[in-house]
């Protein structure tokens, strides 16, 4: 059968159970309603662009199926066909010119300021230089993590009334220069002088006792003990969620500085950032009736 050498041939491409098990649920929903529908069995010849077309619109608004569900049916049935017009199966794709439903962008996740001061006074009470230093400057100055890591002494400049960190590297190979808070210039400054200078070039900053912290698994791992300890869920707090609490803020307190954010963050495209700026529908309602 056409379904069964699709899947098979899926197999024999490495994909995984997983996956396999989706699309034949994908085809399997297809032929119901094609079966449903127009009282036919599923013939790939037969099929023509308004079927797959009055299919996503049933999904809509009949069965009301979550727009992620129905793009990964059609991206299923869309696979089928392709395979189907290389195997000879029938001669045109009905799935060309069908468009995905597209997603609405939600901000990511990031700690309200009463997260982020139980995070900051879990870490200011056991007293770690290195882990304070290191949080700070991530909430700071939204640097990835990978980023973070990859600084050396000479990438910082402490200044008394000002400062920089200089990302020689950052995502496409794209050099920035990040300025500095008073708060990140303390904890860094705090942190420096607790530790024999680092004299090896191009060593790392943040010292431990098994050498220099550069796996960004270990951030992680750091991470969620703080969390644990100051009573947040564990998951809540991640190098990428400090991330999007600093572009949070910025926003703020910026709300019209997208280009700045960008800057700041390492984007080469506002589309990027204007994730940042799409309200929730809580800030909708308040917006709508403020003496809520």
């Amino acid at each position: 059968m056409w379904q069964d050498n699709f899947l098979t041939c899926l197999d024999q491409q490495g994909q995984s159970r997983l996956t396999i098990k989706q699309y034949r649920r994908a085809l399997a929903h297809f032929a119901r309603w094609l079966a449903r529908s127009y009282g036919e069995t599923f013939d790939p010849a037969a099929v023509i662009p308004r079927d797959v077309a009055d299919w996503k619109a049933h999904q809509q608004t009949v069965e009301r199926a979550a727009p992620a569900t129905i793009n990964q049916r059609l991206s299923a049935v869309a696979r089928f066909f392709r395979w189907a017009v290389a195997a000879g199966q029938t001669r045109t794709d009905p799935t060309t010119g069908i468009k995905q439903i597209r997603l609405e962008q939600r901000a990511p996740g990031a700690l309200t300021k009463k997260q982020t001061h139980r995070l900051l006074r879990q870490l200011d009470k056991e007293g770690n230089l290195r882990d304070i230093a290191l949080v700070t400057l991530l909430l700071e100055t939204g640097l990835r993590v990978a980023e973070a890591l990859a600084l050396t002494p000479a990438d910082l400049a402490l200044g008394e009334r000002s400062g920089t960190v200089t990302v020689r590297r950052g995502k496409g190979g794209q050099p920035r220069t990040v300025p500095l808070t008073a708060e990140a210039r303390r904890t860094l400054r705090a942190y420096l002088d607790s530790i024999p200078p680092i004299e090896v070039t191009g060593a790392g900053v943040w010292a431990g006792q098994r050498g220099i912290l550069t796996d960004p698994a270990g951030v992680y791992k750091l991470l969620k003990g703080y969390a644990f300890r100051a009573g947040l869920e564990p998951g809540l707090v991640t190098p990428h969620i400090l991330r999007h609490t600093f572009a949070t803020r910025y926003l703020e307190r910026n709300p019209s500085d997208l280009r700045g954010l960008a800057a700041l963050l390492g984007h080469r495209s506002l589309d990027t950032v204007m994730i940042y700026t799409q309200p929730t529908v809580e800030e909708l309602a308040r917006r709508l009736e403020p003496n809520l």
